[in-house]
């Protein structure tokens, strides 16, 4: 007896729309791409920071960048969970990203923090935004929790790299 062959994909019944997998899986590859942009720009600060506090920062930048790499496969995989495929390749990601870079810039250590506050920030903000999408055009609670937990992880980055610049006032 042969085992049949499928031809084609076989989509997942999640109790979606088709409209709004297609919504979960587009938002998703938004947030992978931002991900994965903010993942890139702390590796760039973990390369090039200077300055009194390399080794507290150096060590930082690579604490939360290995973070992100965690994050960005969990979104990949996510995103497959909805019947589609990962955007995986810088042009796609350089579309798809809500945050924008500095080609060329070389920042001082605290213009590099407060870079990576405020893009924690917009992630923040940007997950908020989408959680909201998620839940009431989508009726997906499960991405918007998904998308929630990601923002609680976006604060606590950014609130760690914020606290490094409170400076001791005399």
């Amino acid at each position: 007896m042969s085992t049949p062959i499928v031809s084609k994909q076989m989509m997942p019944d999640l109790g979606l729309s088709e409209e709004a997998m297609k919504s979960a899986a587009e938002l998703l590859a938004k947030v992978l791409a931002d991900e994965f942009v903010l993942r890139l720009k702390l590796r760039n600060y973990h390369w090039n920071v200077t300055g009194p506090q390399f080794r507290s920062l150096h060590e930082l930048f690579e604490e939360q960048y290995e973070e992100l790499a965690d994050i960005v496969d969990e979104t990949a995989e996510r995103l497959r969970t909805y019947g589609r495929f990962a955007p995986g390749t810088m042009q796609e990601y350089s579309k798809l990203t809500r945050l924008e870079e500095q080609p060329g810039d070389h920042p001082s250590a605290d213009e590099m923090v407060m870079n990576l506050v405020l893009d924690h920030e917009m992630m923040v903000r940007n997950l908020t935004a989408d959680s909201q999408i998620a839940v009431d055009e989508n009726e997906d609670v499960g991405l918007e929790d998904y998308f929630i937990g990601l923002l609680q992880q976006h604060q606590e980055m950014a609130w760690m790299l914020r606290s490094f610049l409170i400076r001791q006032q005399s």
